[in-house]
């Protein structure tokens, strides 16, 4: 193996550890950017994610959730409603809510 293809690979696993190690923290800050009277609940089955938004707040919630692969539309909650969404699990990890979507 020359010296180029050496380098080549640690720095792909350089940037593979960095991308690990950042990802987390963006998900927990985007799911801190909602208010306190909203709640989500991420849980998995054998062949599915389910993800339940609950609104308890005076006002209308718009959220996006984010997965890997497509995310979802601009969803709309109305005030001290809840809405479930599923998808299937394979290929399409749950990332967090991106809050405030237009």
């Amino acid at each position: 193996m020359n010296l180029t293809a050496k380098l080549g690979t640690a720095l792909v696993a350089g940037a593979i550890g960095l991308g690990g190690l950042t990802a987390a923290p963006a998900g927990a800050a985007t799911a801190d950017a909602a208010s306190w009277c909203v709640s989500v609940h991420h849980w998995t089955g054998k062949v599915t994610h389910n993800v339940r938004v609950t609104n308890n707040c005076d006002y209308t919630v718009t959220y996006q959730i984010k997965r890997r692969g497509p995310d979802s539309d601009c969803l709309t909650l109305s005030p001290h409603t809840n809405r479930a969404s599923w998808w299937q699990r394979w290929g399409r990890q749950y990332q967090g809510i991106r809050w405030w979507c237009a």
